[in-house]
């Protein structure tokens, strides 16, 4: 019996997601779709259903402190059932659609369907393709604004401080295939074709070609999500659209970076990447960026002893060169370097409230 495909929708917007779930489920007569959604009052609500009406739904209270422990926590089973349903095997879907709670990144689902060492977590399925959603006429509002989720009532909770930019570019970064609502120009299509996935496929929401979204493969050992494997440009800059790799085996001097963050962080740019100061060698740090809106934070410990400055950086304004300039400044310079990193143990390099102090033992590993 072949694995039943899983196609997984994300979105910024309640109403693309639904209209993306429905329209598969329209030309895919023999899927069902799973839906899940965070209510403001911290309930997690899952609907199950296919073309003909509600097969199941459930309310839960969101108990679990980490939302994607939550949601893999119940999807996970309903997606061991709904394939095998050794009671019912005439009910088995021939497809299964995964509608994830609106303004949640799609990286922990997928990961845990992946085939990985051991038992599969969903024996008889298999990922099939990423799907995100945009409007072509809020597209660059959307990823490049400072509008935060919490503005919109997107957040997933009270904690999330999120901007709208950095949950949509994320989504787009993970998508193998973006559903529009309407036709987009050639500027949009030329920022998502460095946003989105290697190949990425287009398509209007009313039009999705269903075929193909089924037999995009998803490798086992997929490099997107992991900073550390970002995929180099190999798109030319457009009128519009420009992409900068920016990379050093230096680290950042932590005075300097903090006099630059606002050029590096604010403006029509999408920003992401790692980075290392000199005071604590062993941490990564990771560089999240879109619009006005920067994170910087911690994400584990170098693998091996190869250490590196990398930004990969997407914009539609003129900051391409000012933003060069600005990475540049904020490296430590050779003669900094050639004065070892010694001197820098044990001294405050003020970026302890972003990643902990630099003998944090708590930090996870960003390679496991």
């Amino acid at each position: 019996m072949p694995d039943v495909p899983v196609l997984t929708v994300t979105s910024i917007d309640p109403v693309l997601r639904d209209s993306a779930v429905a329209a598969l489920l329209l030309d895919l007569p023999g899927a069902v779709a799973v839906r899940h959604d965070i209510t403001p009052d911290g309930w997690l609500h899952r609907v199950v259903h296919d073309w003909s009406g509600v097969r199941d739904q459930h309310v839960q209270p969101l108990e679990h402190g980490c939302l994607s422990c939550a949601l893999r926590a119940d999807l996970l089973p309903v997606l061991r059932g709904l394939v095998d349903d050794t009671e019912n095997p005439h009910s088995r879907p021939a497809q299964i659609i995964v509608g994830l709670p609106v303004s949640s990144e799609p990286h922990p689902l997928v990961h845990a369907l992946l085939p990985s060492p051991g038992a599969a977590l969903v024996p008889g399925a298999r990922v099939a393709a990423v799907v995100a959603t945009a409007s072509p006429a809020t597209l660059c509002e959307d990823l490049f604004g400072d509008e935060l989720l919490a503005e919109r009532g997107l957040e997933l909770n009270p904690d999330d401080r999120r901007s709208v930019g950095e949950a949509f570019a994320a989504q787009l970064e993970y998508a193998d295939a973006v559903l529009f609502d309407t036709s987009p120009d050639q500027r949009e299509l030329d920022l998502l074709d460095r946003l989105a996935g290697d190949r990425p496929l287009f398509g209007l929401i009313s039009e999705a070609d269903t075929k193909s979204l089924l037999a995009v493969p998803r490798p086992p050992d997929d490099p997107r999500g992991d900073l550390l494997r970002l995929p180099a440009s190999q798109k030319p800059d457009t009128e519009d659209v420009w992409t900068l790799d920016l990379h050093s085996h230096k680290p950042f001097h932590p005075g300097r970076l903090q006099a630059e963050l606002e050029a590096m962080g604010n403006g029509p740019i999408r920003a992401r990447g790692t980075f290392w100061l000199p005071g604590r060698p062993e941490v990564v740090g990771i560089w999240d960026g879109a619009g006005g809106q920067l994170s910087i934070g911690a994400a584990g410990t170098w693998p091996g002893t190869v250490r590196s400055t990398r930004l990969r950086v997407t914009g539609i304004g003129p900051q391409r060169e000012a933003f060069r300039r600005a990475f540049d400044r904020a490296l430590m310079t050779s003669h900094e370097m050639e004065q070892g990193l010694e001197r820098w143990d044990g001294l405050d390099d003020g970026f302890d409230p972003w990643l902990g102090t630099p003998d944090d033992a708590d930090i996870d590993d960003l390679s496991a």
